[in-house]
């Protein structure tokens, strides 16, 4: 199977009651070489099918064990991972208990994604509010990242900015600014490249050609203007050609990792409709 020069990856859903070794091996025969896992609180709402639940903050070693068993069994990779932890203790929380709890959210997701062989964590680096002015957060959330920047070194893991709806780092230069600033080759950005287009901060393309090398993880996903909604991949304006071409132009050659809700009824199908499509982009 040819696939360029990408690697065919989405967030891991799981369904409850299924072992990991059934699960990944439903993805690997799905057409996927690996997924990004998600930490989350164990007193977190889970539904049948969710991406939480199975990484638990409170226990994280005990459920990295499982999951690298998993992994071992199939040949799945775990490449990356990701928390929506941060949503809710910002690093640029006017509370200091709080700057410090996510603080340390950061740093065991740092040795967790060693511990799983992931080359990234994903952060949310901040959330600006009327309350927390845009100049402080900058350069208080600079400093915090400058500091966790030494940890990511030690566990040979990049820490990768993520462009969100957060109010925070709303254009390419001011994302490459910030990186330049921290000045470590082990932060990164994690591009989401509908994000871009569901924010309107111009296209996908622009920000993967000011960017460059300091783009080390890849999120797709679509975005319909005429809906005004995220949606799946080839249903909506992104321009997929033009993105690939700027992905192969600045040597990116890691995973296109799908960040997609799937189908209500017949999840099985979606992943693997979604396989498919990475796999065509891959040929681009």
């Amino acid at each position: 199977m040819v696939r360029g020069s990408f690697k065919v990856g989405t967030v891991f859903w799981h369904r409850l009651g299924a072992s990991f070794v059934e699960e990944f091996n439903f993805y690997r025969e799905a057409g996927f070489d690996g997924v990004e896992v998600t930490i989350s609180e164990e007193t977190e709402p889970v539904q049948v099918l969710s991406a939480r639940g199975y990484l638990r903050i409170e226990k994280l070693f005990d459920d990295a064990d499982l999951l690298i068993k998993a992994s071992s069994a199939t040949g799945l990779e775990i490449h990356s991972v990701r928390s929506g932890l941060l949503w809710k203790y910002p690093l640029n929380s006017s509370d200091p208990s709080v700057r410090i709890q996510a603080f340390k959210i950061i740093e065991k997701g740092l040795e967790i994604a060693a511990r799983l062989g992931a080359t990234a964590l994903l952060v949310v680096p901040a959330v600006v509010t009327e309350e927390m002015p845009y100049d402080e957060t900058y350069d208080l959330v600079l400093n915090i990242i400058k500091d966790l920047s030494r940890r990511a070194e030690e566990e040979s893991v990049y820490l990768c900015i993520e462009n969100v709806e957060n109010n925070f780092l709303l254009s390419p230069l001011e994302m490459r600014k910030f990186i330049d600033e921290v000045g470590s080759d082990m932060v990164g950005v994690y591009l989401d490249v509908g994000n871009v287009l569901a924010r309107y901060q111009a296209y996908p393309q622009h920000w993967v050609r000011i960017l460059g090398k300091r783009i080390k993880k890849v999120h797709i996903k679509d975005y319909s203007e005429r809906t005004k909604s995220i949606t799946y991949l080839f249903q909506g304006d992104v321009n997929w050609p033009e993105v690939i071409r700027s992905l192969k132009s600045i040597g990116y050659n890691d995973y296109l990792t799908a960040e997609l809700q799937p189908y209500r009824f017949y999840p099985e199908v979606f992943f693997r409709h979604l396989a498919e499509s990475i796999r065509e982009l891959t040929k681009l």
